[in-house]
């Protein structure tokens, strides 16, 4: 485990993203040019079939009591998940582009998907179960959703929010289950004296449970996961916890009291102190994460991967060698020196214990469930199903706003919507904050960059896209991130120079700072036409070591006070170590676009980047790759496999490069490639470059997708 588990989680498991999230803590609010509440409003049938068809007629919005009026309607139906495709046409739906963009379709969904690594049972059926639950609710995923993947103990494997069905389904290969014991302490309580009163004899509990610090760290996640998703609105959002529950005495019945203690057979068993105030806290947190949750309007869906009787299961077999037909197991140790059996050191009898404790962890995945609007799928090894119900639920719902009543006073206002319709359920957010005047005039103080960064999504006020490139560093063991970053804006009527302040920076996945580049960039704007765009490029870097990264990139237009972020992961290859490494993929252009400043990547390739990738026939367009020995040994001849297909699986290029070992740099142990796309032969549509490479036991390969128009 990366971080100690105690009673409080750290909020390092979640993705930067999200951590960035926890550090604002003023309630979201919506604006438009006045004062707009936007509500994401659900309606289901008896059989939770969403209904369509409806008008803002036929709502009623009420806030604190009041009807308000509608002012913004917008019906949303989401598209299905695509379709299987051929095996050589899969690159159209699993190779992502390079570029990412700020661009976030209007109708996509939010999920978060929570793998309780902590609490999932040491168990090859649980954890090959939760795997494929996981991976089927990725393949629903449409085009337009985004997902992150959070762990509740390992923070390493947690992956941002992304469409890239490939890096989802990586960060769910991360996971590595069985931390807790479920033997909630009886084990551990074995080599403490047995007390004597009254004829009766008493066995305590442990000190403490070692599992109570586990439970405490989902919990605390489910919490941080909420509280990062109410900063972000106008979006449908759902949770995905996929989990055997968290085992709560709620109603403080059954063969351990959380009181104080239960009677079996005679024999009073006590429970520590520490285990009853742990068991406390853990059930007063609930209320407010359902409030929380709530008032964000996130829908949660939980699954037990341990499907029928599994957790049961497990616990029966991990408790049988401590607990046997309610007698307390004597120490080897010799401590515990008290006859057993009738009259002597009785603990809870193994069948009740182990049907209290999983009834409760299931009671917790109904409750979260109900308390959301979700719907819990459990006590099966179908999981099937209910998925597939849980993303026909999401399938359409209702963009309503209307106008806030008393803008600038920071107050939480009760909301409800009704339809003028029999028998059906509206499932939407409980309650909105006003915007908070004070708070505003605070955060208008803070710097737009950083505040830009720090947002749950990317920025859309500013249109952007990024290519990131890494590339071995010339005077370290780690390397240089190149940063192509395209600008989009309307055209001005006369030439114009726009200044931009840009800040980059890279978080490791459980959302550690790992570096800050900042600059001022100066570019010349064409004139141009009305309602024609004008696109331009700005150049910039950032170096790390070897490891996986996610970049915040944020640009401030002090010529117009317009802030826009994008988000994109880079891996940085181990140039010095690995038989062989690529750098990333650059394409050059000519015709190009403005780039500024010109020379900032010179020091690293010998090419202007651009980080378009839709072009015409007539553009002439290189790819820039540069090669790389890591190592001591030798150098020799690398083969270069490079293919291009179309969108039908046609191969359009289909060769060998040899790049000889003569042409390998003896000190950075690196060569460049050059590839001339052939455009002026290729149909408009989509085209995949594949570059590859194999040296021992190391294999190279780089994707990129373009477009001819």
């Amino acid at each position: 485990m990366r971080r100690a588990i105690g009673l409080i989680c750290c909020v390092g498991s979640l993705p930067p993203l999200l951590v960035a999230a926890q550090g604002q803590t003023q309630q979201p609010t919506f604006r438009a040019a006045i004062d707009i509440v936007h509500l994401d409003v659900s309606v289901l049938d008896k059989d939770r079939h969403p209904v369509r068809g409806l008008t803002a007629a036929d709502f009623t919005i009420l806030e604190d009591g009041k009807p308000q009026k509608i002012a913004a309607f917008t019906p949303i139906d989401v598209p299905d998940a695509p379709a299987p495709v051929a095996d050589d046409v899969k690159w159209t739906r699993d190779v992502p582009p390079d570029v990412q963009t700020n661009a976030l379709p209007a109708d996509g969904r939010l999920w978060v998907l929570v793998l309780d690594d902590l609490l999932i049972p040491f168990d090859p059926s649980a954890i090959e179960s939760a795997k494929k639950a996981a991976r089927s609710v990725i393949t629903h995923l449409n085009a337009a959703d985004q997902m992150a993947v959070v762990f509740t103990g390992e923070s390493a494997g947690t992956q941002s929010f992304t469409n890239d069905r490939g890096k989802l389904l990586a960060a769910v290969d991360q996971l590595r289950p069985g931390r807790a014991s479920y033997r909630f302490g009886w084990d551990v309580g074995r080599g403490l004296p047995p007390l004597k009163t009254s004829g009766m004899f008493f066995a305590l509990s442990p000190a403490m449970d070692p599992d109570d610090g586990l439970r405490e760290a989902a919990v605390r996640t489910l919490t941080g996961v909420a509280d990062a998703l109410i900063a972000a609105p106008d979006r449908r959002k759902a949770l995905v916890y996929i989990s055997p529950g968290v085992p709560i005495n709620f109603a403080a019945l059954g063969p351990i009291l959380a009181s104080g203690g239960a009677t079996v057979n005679g024999a009073v068993i006590a429970s520590s102190m520490v285990n009853v105030d742990a068991n406390s806290q853990l059930a007063g947190e609930l209320t407010p994460l359902f409030q929380r949750m709530q008032r964000a309007n996130i829908t949660m869906y939980t699954i037990d991967p341990c499907g029928l009787d599994g957790l049961a299961g497990y616990m029966r077999s991990a408790l049988q060698s401590t607990l046997s037909n309610g007698t307390l197991s004597v120490d080897t140790s010799g401590i515990m020196t008290e006859p057993t059996g009738a009259g002597g050191i009785l603990a809870p009898e193994l069948t009740s214990l182990v049907h209290f404790e999983s009834s409760q962890a299931i009671n917790f995945l109904l409750t979260a469930a109900a308390n959301t609007g979700g719907r819990a799928i459990v006590n099966t090894n179908d999981f099937e199903p209910g998925i597939t119900s849980m993303f026909q639920e999401n399938g359409s719902y209702y963009l309503i706003g209307y106008q806030a009543t008393d803008p600038g006073t920071g107050k939480l206002h009760r909301l409800s919507v009704k339809v003028d319709r029999p028998d059906l359920e509206v499932r939407t957010r409980s309650g909105y904050y006003a915007s908070d005047a004070k708070a505003d005039a605070k955060a208008a103080k803070t710097s737009p960059v950083v505040t830009a960064i720090a947002s749950v999504l990317p920025k859309p006020d500013v249109p952007l896209q990024v290519a990131l490139a890494p590339f071995a560093s010339a005077t370290s063991s780690g390397a240089t991130v190149a940063i192509v970053l395209g600008v989009s804006q309307p055209a001005p009527r006369d030439h114009a120079i726009a200044t931009f302040d840009l800040q980059t920076n890279a978080f490791t996945p459980d959302g550690v700072p790992k570096g800050v580049a900042a600059q001022t960039a100066k570019v010349t704007i064409m004139a141009g036409s009305a309602n024609e765009t004008a696109k331009y490029e700005v150049l910039s870097r950032i170096d790390l070591a070897p490891g996986r990264y996610q970049l915040r990139l944020a640009a401030h237009s002090t010529t117009d006070s317009r802030t826009g972020s994008v988000f994109a992961d880079v891996q940085v290859p181990d140039f010095a170590n690995a038989p062989v490494s690529f750098s990333g993929v650059l394409l050059t252009a000519s015709p190009g676009l403005t780039a500024a400043p010109r020379d900032a990547l010179a020091a690293i390739v010998p090419v202007v980047p651009t980080a378009e990738r839709t072009f015409r026939r007539r553009d002439t367009v290189t790819a820039f790759l540069r090669v790389y020995q890591g190592g001591k040994t030798p150098l020799v001849d690398v083969q270069l496999p490079i293919h291009i297909v179309d969108a039908d699986g046609k191969v359009i290029v289909d060769r060998v490069d040899t790049i000889a070992a003569t042409s390998f740099d003896g000190t950075t142990r690196a060569a460049d490639e050059r590839i001339a796309l052939p455009l002026t032969t290729l149909p408009a549509g989509e085209y995949l470059l594949t570059i590859e490479a194999a040296l021992g036991k190391g294999v190279a390969r780089r994707d990129l997708r373009f477009t001819v128009k």
